[in-house]
């Protein structure tokens, strides 16, 4: 098997028979591919929608967890179930616009420094989103990511530069992830402590860190309705991306360093509440110091 292409479906089944069909019309027949399916513990109708409405190919195959395993938990369920040289993890909400695989599958054979690729994403509108970004730290905290990055002459570009040549990126985006099977194993995966967010965060780092390079190519191209398998203004789902906020750097920085990372956050969040742009819920998770036990891992 050439490429594993692994997607989650949780209560969205409608954006992953999209996905499904724009990977089946879009990418050659004369790549091996399978496309696995993780379901997440959806609804039974749901589920029943996805069973009776995906298109019927062998390629196809579809695993129900019995719990919500998370971002990083789904996808492990898929890579566990796969059997790819290659490995493609796409959100379900996007929708394939070419034959993403061809330029991928090239470059990283070509280009032995490359660890991690992804591709041009776009919005509903069709306007470029931006698929990179840089990896939090204290100096773009206090002085934001413009400032810092004009100071240090950073190496990586801004994500409102338009991409038009392979170019690297400190962190891409999670919608639209491609490794080798061996690189990902040798960094052990998605690390399933984070329930939900911060994961494009952690693997990219940790794919530098290894000493393979991350870039963004501008050929495969998809569209991203980012969000769309999420409900909007759910406050349970904005503080889960604060629980792994603290997560991510405990893991990658020393605990003073974190600390202040974490008081940082917690003013923004403070500010926030001030100027009416969050809910006292969030509030209260701050001053608690984003405890584990308030993850929407433990709410199911």
């Amino acid at each position: 098997m050439k490429v594993s292409i692994i997607t989650i479906n949780y209560n969205s089944s409608a954006y992953t028979i999209k996905l499904i069909e724009s990977i089946l019309k879009n990418i050659s027949n004369t790549i091996l591919y399978e496309i696995i399916v993780t379901d997440n513990a959806s609804e039974k109708d749901d589920y029943d929608y996805l069973i009776s409405n995906i298109p019927s190919d062998s390629r196809i195959k579809i695993f129900r967890n019995h719990i919500n395993t998370g971002f990083s938990g789904g996808n492990m369920d898929g890579y566990n179930r796969s059997s790819g040289e290659y490995l493609l993890f796409i959100n379900n909400d996007c929708e394939c616009l070419n034959d993403v695989l061809e330029p991928l599958i090239k470059y990283i054979e070509d280009n032995d420094s490359a660890g991690l690729l992804t591709g041009k994403v776009r919005g509903l509108d069709g306007k470029y989103t931006g698929t990179h970004k840089l990896f939090p730290c204290l100096s773009r905290s206090l002085l934001g990511n413009e400032f810092t990055r004009s100071l240090s002459k950073n190496e990586f570009v801004s994500p409102k530069v338009k991409i038009t040549s392979p170019t690297k990126a400190e962190v891409v985006t999670g919608a639209f992830m491609f490794f080798k099977r061996s690189l990902f194993e040798e960094i052990e995966g998605f690390d399933t402590q984070f329930f939900l967010d911060c994961e494009e965060e952690d693997i990219s780092k940790r794919v530098w860190d290894y000493g393979k390079e991350v870039y963004v190519l501008p050929e495969p191209e998809i569209i991203h309705e980012h969000g769309g398998s999420k409900k909007e203004n759910d406050i349970g789902l904005r503080n889960e991306f604060y629980i792994s906020y603290k997560k991510l750097m405990f893991k990658h920085y020393s605990k003073p360093y974190s600390i202040v990372m974490c008081i940082l956050m917690s003013l923004k969040i403070f500010r926030y509440f001030l100027l009416g742009r969050c809910k006292y819920d969030t509030v209260k998770l701050a001053l608690k110091g984003f405890p584990e036990e308030c993850s929407l891992r433990y709410k199911q």
